[in-house]
């Protein structure tokens, strides 16, 4: 009962940070760089990504492997939950790690506790554990590599070297800036232990070894093959003030802090000061771990970035045990020295002092999960499962962000590629290309947007708006989805199914009846001139059912437009030649029901409408059944 009631309350923190690790964790689609490490890292073998991915991107040889052997465990890159469990089972290592650190710097469990808790709710390692990529583990192994390293350097036996070689090789090899990390364990090292030559000789023998084997790959698989000297880092350059600003509330909270950054960040930067001075004046030891640990690898990776753009606060993840213990142990130190004022026993003093970090990090949270304005990626499932139902064969999907993310949920049968291929990419060249594929399909379907930036945005729209019909607009989540079809109608019709007065001639129709994802329902109409009017005529699709409590009307939905939006007119247009309308019906309107879909032609300037053969002035094109989709409460 005893070990029980020791281990249960660690149990209990790891459990609530695993279901948190959890919580929609397929629910938002692969962002482009995860994306990119499924299809590149776990479904390629392990012979073809080191030779033909590795050699142009800045990661280690080991998370090929690692992403590989996962794929293989899980069976396959089909499920988005099985892929990113990698990173939370290997995050949720941080949570046992931190504790015993804790416990060990301090020898206070309660520490060691509070410090499980904050690495169990931290909204950037979350963050972290929801993705397919190998900063979620890293984290996760850096923390038990740091714990493993002071363990060694406090008792010295041949099962703390063991261990604390295996997991420092492979955390070092997973990510290159763990070598930041290693140098601060170093550096506490040779303070701690600074009379045993003998202990640190062999300990740093140990991790230059460690960090050799990490510079062998990264020559081997980057330096050789030119990558490493033409590779300019694709995030940020140095900036002193960014370690204030950015730095310090991304590793304390997390990118998703519903405030503005460089306000939390100065904020917080003033309160870990004010830890690091208690902790100078209560405990040496734990300032000087907590400073090596929490600074070195942030100088590191600025000195780094003062010659590629390597500056963010992910490369450093491993800097955030720091972050918390100086909480944690700044927390418990100012509640011990004020014990004569208080009646509060010392951690529950300390839990009160911590209780704004616990605030803001649940706020940082409910952002992460609910807020859309911190949605990690686009919704390319969303965009993926509509041209699934949609596109065939015969079509044409020019996608224009280059993501690899599209790539991974596009299963849909017509042929798709990216244009522009790359920011630099000539307009002429875009355009070759796009004249050289007119004609080669029924239709084009036109999706996402361009890079932010890129110089040549805009050439693949512009040429379709130019050239070709927009015959579909739309949009999932915040991605346009445009489809295009040449102006000349190829099909040919038999008969004129309805004449609206002797100006016009109804041909036929195709209607869509699953609502687009913005909520229309979207129909084609093609019609004939048979005449030139005198004055500008319009067309008309109505929407009719049981009356409407609402209006008292029978009519539901309406789209009016003159012809093909307004690029033809009745005065003017060419008797005999056939042309395609496209209309959008809102379905906000509609109940579920049975509805008719009529069509005709009026006078916008009389409002008199033209007449049927048999008198009518509307004709019924289609009988629908609409089943309302389910909306949620607001």
């Amino acid at each position: 009962m005893s070990s029980l009631r020791l281990y249960l309350p660690i149990i209990v923190i790891i459990l609530a940070g695993f279901f948190l690790r959890i919580h929609n964790l397929e629910s938002v689609s692969l962002r482009g760089d995860e994306a990119f490490s499924v299809l590149y890292w776990a479904d390629l073998p392990v012979s073809v990504s080191l030779t033909q991915i590795a050699q142009g991107e800045p990661h280690t040889p080991l998370v090929y492997v690692v992403g590989r052997l996962w794929r293989h465990f899980v069976g396959g890159i089909e499920s988005v939950f099985s892929l990113r469990l990698l990173s939370v089972l290997g995050n949720l290592v941080g949570v046992a790690a931190i504790y015993a650190l804790g416990l060990r710097l301090s020898g206070v469990r309660s520490v060691g506790m509070v410090a499980a808790v904050m690495w169990s709710l931290h909204p950037f390692e979350i963050w972290h554990s929801q993705e397919f990529r190998n900063y979620g583990y890293w984290a996760g192994m850096s923390v038990t590599t740091l714990w493993l390293g002071v363990r060694l350097i406090d008792r010295d036996r041949k099962p703390d070297w063991i261990l604390y070689a295996v997991a420092a090789c492979f955390t070092t090899l997973t990510i290159y800036t763990e070598p930041f990390t290693t140098i601060a364990l170093a550096c506490f090292a040779i303070i701690e232990r600074r009379h045993d030559r003998r202990f640190l000789g062999r300990l740093l023998f140990l991790q230059a070894s460690i960090v050799m084997l990490l510079v062998a790959g990264f020559v081997l698989v980057q330096v050789l093959p030119g990558f490493a000297s033409t590779y300019p880092g694709l995030v940020q350059a140095f900036s002193l003030t960014d370690y204030f600003a950015r730095f310090v509330p991304v590793l304390v909270f997390g990118t998703t802090v519903p405030f503005k950054l460089s306000h939390v960040g100065f904020a917080l930067s003033l309160v870990i000061t004010i830890a690091a001075i208690i902790l100078l004046q209560s405990c040496k030891r734990q300032f000087r771990f907590v400073a090596l640990t929490g600074v070195i690898p942030l100088l590191l990776l600025g000195l780094a970035s003062s010659h590629y753009n390597l500056f963010h606060p992910r490369y450093v993840l491993s800097a955030v045990p720091a972050f918390i213990l100086a909480l944690v142990l700044g927390s418990f130190g100012l509640a011990a020295s004020m014990r004569r004022f208080i009646i509060l026993r010392q951690s529950v003093a300390g839990l009160v002092v911590l209780l704004p970090w616990f605030v803001l990090a649940w706020a940082t949270l409910h952002a992460h999960f609910n807020d859309p304005a911190f949605r990690r990626a686009p919704a390319w499932n969303e965009l993926g499962g509509f041209l699934s139902t949609r596109v065939k064969q015969t079509d044409l999907v020019i996608q224009l962000s280059v993501d690899p993310a599209f790539g991974y949920y596009y299963r849909a049968a017509a042929p798709e590629m990216a244009l522009p291929v790359h920011s630099a990419q000539p307009e002429e060249e875009i355009v070759a290309t796009l004249e050289g594929l007119r004609g080669s399909f029924d239709s084009i379907y036109v999706v996402a947007r361009e890079q932010a930036g890129w110089a040549n945005a805009g050439v693949v729209e512009r040429w379709m708006r130019d050239n070709l019909q927009e015959v579909l607009l739309t949009d999932t989540s915040g991605l346009p989805i445009r489809q295009y079809m040449d102006w000349t109608i190829r099909g040919q019709f038999d008969t004129e199914i309805a004449h609206f007065g002797d100006a016009v001639a109804l041909l036929g129709h195709e209607f869509f009846p699953d609502p687009l994802p913005t909520g229309e329902l979207l129909l084609w109409i093609y019609w004939k001139p048979l005449s030139r009017t005198k004055h500008f005529l319009k067309s008309f699709v109505h929407v009719y059912g049981d009356v409407n409590p609402a209006t008292g009307s029978t009519l539901w939905s309406q789209d009016d437009q003159y012809p093909q939006g307004g690029r033809l007119d009745s005065t003017s247009w060419e008797p005999g030649r056939v042309y395609r309308d496209v209309y959008y019906l809102p379905t906000r309107e509609l109940a579920a029901g049975e509805y008719q879909i009529s069509v005709g032609w009026y006078d916008p300037a009389s409002g008199a409408r033209l007449s049927l053969a048999d008198g009518a002035d509307t004709f019924v094109i289609d009988a629908i059944h609409y089943a309302a989709p389910m909306r949620s409460e607001s």
